[in-house]
């Protein structure tokens, strides 16, 4: 009873430890916080939130990626089934270089997740990277379905892998889409001018393309 009533208050500083490492962070002291969380993570080396805090940490304040590792590992084995500790894994491995390791951890963080964003984000981006174009669109349009009218970078990545698989019919609707989204954006609208000019249609893309004329202030008369 002394025994489950002590590991009972412990956990609880142990929690308070960290909201006050993680308080420290946003008041803009990220090192204090890291030291922190791990002078809690040698108190307690098999707790597995404060292993993904302090991986996370490291990797933001780009402080020494080895000890990141040991962390994010250290996660990963307590939580197999955390997806955050598979998204900061596959940025570590996108850090590191190692695509193929990163693709591999951001599916299963939206395996455990599906709504992930974050992940089904970075997942689609080293798809594109890779050329595997199908499976961009696949996750660029799963975006596009959860995020709706926030999606307009994710659509735009998708027109662009759709072009690039020569579906040119839904890569510009993809784009109509966000400049009818998006009416004012120069961006958007230039993006879609391009598009006709890339799969030749000149009249299309000159009424995008082309600035319009600036209407000269008309001058009062002179009185001479």
């Amino acid at each position: 009873m002394w025994f489950a009533l002590a590991s009972i208050l412990l956990g609880s500083v142990g929690a308070s430890g960290l909201d006050n490492a993680l308080a420290l962070e946003r008041s803009g002291d990220a090192v204090q916080a890291l030291d922190s969380i791990e002078e809690l993570i040698r108190r307690n080396p098999t707790w597995a939130t404060a292993h993904i805090e302090a991986g996370r940490l490291r990797l933001q304040l780009g402080k020494d990626l080895d000890r990141a590792e040991a962390h994010l590992e250290a996660a990963r084995f307590l939580v197999p089934e955390n997806p955050r500790a598979h998204y900061l894994w596959g940025l570590l491995m996108e850090e590191r270089g190692r695509r193929g390791e990163a693709i591999r951890s951001f599916e299963t963080a939206i395996l455990y997740r599906p709504d992930y964003v974050d992940a089904r984000f970075r997942l689609a981006g080293d798809y594109f990277s890779e050329g595997n174009w199908e499976q961009a669109v696949l996750h660029y349009r799963a975006l596009c379905e959860r995020q709706q009218s926030d999606s307009t970078l994710a659509r735009t990545q998708l027109a662009s892998a759709l072009e690039k698989m020569g579906r040119l019919p839904e890569a510009e609707e993809e784009l109509r889409r966000l400049v009818s989204q998006r009416p004012d954006s120069a961006l958007y609208r230039r993006k879609l001018g391009e598009f006709y000019a890339r799969t030749n249609r000149p009249g299309l893309a000159s009424k995008l393309l082309d600035e319009p004329k600036r209407k000269m202030r008309e001058l009062n008369k002179s009185a001479r």
